[in-house]
């Protein structure tokens, strides 16, 4: 893993700071970090490069904006079809994540993905369709009952 300076860890930080939906987003951080917003695109760029920055994107809440149902669903995936598994759905756009993590003999799931839809109904039918076109049978969708905490990280305790 890449150590962070001081600078990129500015950079990190103002990043993830809400930023307006304006034509020049890049603006108003790049002003607190000193830099111009050019140098500021440049920097991320580079950062990307580097494997530093993954991707960026929107974080908003699913429930406000009318996706009412959302299930974690643990997949049994021979291993030796994990990765291409884990493409496959990745590919779907309810998916928001999908993470390989270690079976056990108590609990045989090795592949986990969060969908997000806005009924159950639609999250079940999606589901069953990455059921289908992966050939896996044995799966279970835990769907949220109550959400307690959804928060973004803060990289200032963790880096």
């Amino acid at each position: 893993m890449t150590k962070l300076t001081k600078v990129p860890r500015k950079v990190l930080f103002a990043l993830t700071e809400p930023m307006a939906l304006v034509p020049e987003p890049y603006a108003e951080p790049a002003r607190r970090l000193g830099v111009s917003q050019k140098k500021l695109i440049a920097m991320i760029k580079d950062y990307e490069q580097q494997g530093i920055i993954r991707r960026m994107g929107i974080v908003y809440g699913h429930f406000k904006v009318g996706y009412a149902s959302n299930a974690l669903v643990v997949w049994k995936v021979a291993e030796s079809k994990i990765e291409k598994t884990g493409k496959l759905f990745f590919k779907v756009p309810a998916v928001t994540h999908c993470y390989a993590r270690n079976a056990y003999p108590q609990w045989p799931y090795n592949l986990y993905t969060m969908i997000h839809a806005k009924t159950r109904e639609e999250c079940r039918g999606i589901i069953e369709g990455m059921a289908r076109s992966s050939g896996i049978t044995a799966y279970k969708a835990l769907f949220t009952v109550k959400e307690f905490k959804k928060i973004k990280s803060d990289l200032r305790e963790i880096l």
